[in-house]
Parts: structure tokens; C-alpha cells; sequence
């Protein structure tokens, strides 16, 4: 069982981090824009449709993150490690790899 004294200790804290940062919005409107008035994520959904998820917004730089939404990688902050962005570093090459093979390999099919 939870311990109901820590349960209610990270609900305070919770709201105490709400109301500071809704004074932050307050004390710096021109950095905050609200969720209404954000562009659409645009994302494709999986039936295909584009998602009209609000973008995320960035209150540190007062900014749009990556115009995606938090479900389609608005909240990513990318690999962090040298070993995580070696790792991304090898996909993007083997991805890209792959995709000449295949170009090429569709081009010498139809004698181009």
C-alpha cells in the first residue's frame, strides 16, 4: 500500500508548481500563447488523418518546440549521450542506405 503522507506531499507540490507557473504566464504574457490559439500538429494519424493536437510550446524561449504535438515528438528532446547520439547517428545512415538500394535497385528494373 501507498504511503498516503507522500501521495499528499506530491499532490501539494504539484499545485505548487502550477501556481508558479501560472504566475510566471501572468508576470510574462508575450511569452505564452494559449493552447486555442497554437497551430495544429499535422502529424499523420495511423487512419491517416492529420492531428489536431495544439503544438508544444516552449515557455523557456517563448517559442513553438518543433511544431508536433507531445504524442508525435513534441516533447522529444533527442538523444542526450554521446552513445544514444551515436546510435541515432548509425539508424539515420542505415536508413538512408537502405532507401538508395532501393532507389537504385527500382531505377535498374525499369532501365533508368
Amino acid at each position: 500500500m501507498r504511503d498516503p503522507w507522500a501521495l499528499l506531499a506530491r499532490l501539494e507540490a504539484n499545485m505548487r508548481a502550477r501556481a508558479a507557473a501560472r504566475q510566471e504566464r501572468e508576470r510574462h504574457p508575450e511569452l505564452y500563447v494559449p493552447k486555442a490559439e497554437r497551430p495544429a500538429c499535422g502529424a499523420r494519424c495511423r487512419d491517416g488523418h492529420p492531428c489536431r493536437a495544439p503544438a508544444v510550446w516552449d515557455a523557456k524561449r517563448g517559442r513553438l518546440r518543433n511544431l508536433r504535438c507531445r504524442m508525435h515528438g513534441g516533447l522529444s528532446t533527442g538523444p542526450r549521450t554521446a552513445e544514444g547520439k551515436a546510435r541515432s547517428i548509425e539508424g539515420a545512415r542505415k536508413g538512408a542506405a537502405a532507401r538508395w538500394y532501393r532507389w537504385r535497385d527500382g531505377r535498374a528494373s525499369t532501365g533508368g
